[in-house]
């Protein structure tokens, strides 16, 4: 949806340039209306400041100081924060109310949103508050989908980083090579086989996927989201796993010369690959790189057997390997890590079925 509003941005207020979690306010709010469907930011009271701190590459809307007519208007303090997609939300529910006010003013009005980490409007006018926004901004980035690791730990250490990584010059897809690297160098230390070498490589992986959240944090949070990041996470990703999982299947073989490691490592990396191809050639088809919007990752599962959906999400999965490392149990880990690649393959399969026989069904009804 686009083009439904004009944000209006009431300047006569604290500093609507402090740099809050990445971004100054008033350009934090811009990009989140444009991300909401607004046509246009208006500056009340001839904002020549504001306007300054507006000129930015990703701001792609137009920058008036007169409101259109026919729009309706949402106006906001410029020194507000508020969740990134209460914009959005308030238009498609005025776009579906006749009678709803032309003009919202988000200073005076209470609007309520319920979404999952969602707050209410903030307005910065210190330090304390600051802070305060810098929190919400960084505890709205938690994703409902995320498996019990990140929930309960990735998630805590992946923000504190990302609070950090947003105050220096790098960039999300700048740190999505460097996580890269960790996770190769973790494939390389598995592969030389031993306890120690093992162990250490687990713990690469390990923090593989826990920095795994920092480029997405900071994109999200400094609206930096782009195609090329999508990709690099998502392969990013994936050249870890198979990585990792083929590095550990030839150190176990170095050590113990049984085959029987070689074939798992093997099994799980060809499904892997074969799974990810498919999974990928969906993607491209859609003009997506976030594996999220592949049907076999979307829904929550039900039945009996939902509860222990979230030990197959790659976050619980990468924790138990590092558990079992440390416990000198990879061999098992990696037998069952390829029973359990052939079973996502096989959903793959079934899911790419579905969406051929849609797809016939679709043109039979045409």
């Amino acid at each position: 949806m686009t083009g439904t509003f004009a944000l209006e941005l009431d300047s006569a207020t604290a500093d609507p340039g402090r740099v809050v979690a990445g971004l100054p306010l008033a350009l934090r709010l811009a990009l989140d209306a444009q991300q909401g469907g607004a046509e246009c930011v208006v500056l009340a009271n001839d904002a020549i400041a504001v306007r300054e701190t507006l000129r930015d590459s990703r701001l792609t809307i137009a920058v008036l100081d007169r409101l259109p007519e026919g729009l309706r208007v949402l106006r906001v303090p410029a020194n507000f924060v508020v969740h990134r997609g209460l914009f959005k939300a308030i238009a498609e529910r005025d776009a579906q109310d006749p009678q709803s006010p032309r003009v919202r003013d988000l200073s005076r009005e209470a609007i309520a949103y319920d979404a999952p980490y969602s707050f209410p409007p903030l307005a910065v006018v210190d330090e304390v508050s600051a802070r305060e926004a810098e929190r919400r901004l960084f505890r709205a980035l938690r994703k409902p989908q995320d498996g019990w690791t990140s929930r309960y730990l990735n998630r805590y250490i992946s923000l504190s980083i990302s609070r950090w990584l947003v105050k220096t010059p790098l960039r999300p897809n700048q740190v999505s090579v460097a996580i890269l690297g960790v996770g190769l160098a973790g494939a390389w230390f598995a592969a030389r086989g031993g306890y120690g070498n093992l162990l250490l490589g687990a713990c690469l992986f390990q923090a593989q996927s826990v920095l795994d959240g920092c480029d997405g944090e900071m994109s999200r949070v400094t609206h930096r989201g782009s195609r090329a990041g999508e990709w690099l996470d998502t392969v990013g990703d994936d050249l870890t796993n198979y990585g990792f999982f083929s590095g550990a299947a030839l150190g176990l073989y170095k050590l113990s010369h049984n085959p029987l490691y070689l074939a798992a490592g093997a099994v799980t990396v060809i499904s892997g690959l074969i799974g990810s191809g498919l999974e990928y050639r969906y993607l491209i088809k859609i003009g997506s790189g976030d594996l999220l919007k592949y049907p076999l990752s979307q829904g929550q599962g039900t039945g009996k057997l939902s509860f222990i959906q979230p030990l197959f999400k790659r976050d619980t999965f990468v924790f138990l390997t590092l558990c079992a490392a440390a416990l000198s149990c990879v061999g098992p880990m990696l037998c069952v890590f390829a029973a359990g690649a052939v079973g996502v393959l096989i959903a793959v399969l079934r899911t790419e079925l579905r969406l051929l026989r849609e797809a016939r069904e679709s043109e039979v009804t045409r």
